[in-house]
């Protein structure tokens, strides 16, 4: 019963991590490898990992080392100078960071990335529906229009 309402608390999937470091996708009812948990959690599925045994929710530590593991297959994260300030820093400071400011300022920061690639595409659909509007607007814009379409435009062939 009480697995049952662990579960309908949460509005995810639920990974099982046994004694020997395997992981088990219970919705699926088969067993994962770190690479799949990335994927899953990239495609926006938030995931919860409890330990088999004790029934802890071991989620932080599993994702650690999802990160981990893509360090180890060239796939870098983390700058090597972040990480030994991280290691540097023994105070509650870096807790309240990590708490408070980085996940806050990492949330920022893809909201303008969205919204900056969401205004460059409107801008280049714009450039390609209307390119004499464009070009009188942004100074070097038939230079662009150039490049990417590969042709002159109709004026430049004096």
């Amino acid at each position: 019963m009480a697995k049952k309402k662990e579960q309908d608390e949460f509005d995810g999937l639920i990974i099982k991590r046994y004694t020997n470091r395997r992981l088990y996708n219970t919705e699926t009812k088969s067993y994962v490898s770190y690479d799949d948990l990335a994927k899953i959690v990239r495609e926006g599925t938030d995931i919860k990992v409890i330990d088999s045994k004790s029934k802890e929710d071991v989620t932080k530590a599993v994702l650690i080392q999802v990160i981990l593991e893509e360090e180890k297959n060239d796939k870098t994260v983390l700058p090597t100078d972040f990480l030994f300030q991280v290691l540097r820093s023994r105070d509650d400071s870096l807790q309240d960071f990590f708490k408070n400011h980085l996940s806050a300022s990492f949330a920022a920061y893809l909201k303008t990335k969205e919204e900056f690639d969401n205004r460059f595409r409107s801008v280049l659909e714009m450039a390609f529906s209307a390119p004499q509007t464009v070009e009188k607007l942004i100074p070097g814009a038939e230079v662009m229009r150039e490049v990417l379409t590969g042709k002159k435009g109709d004026g430049d062939e004096d």
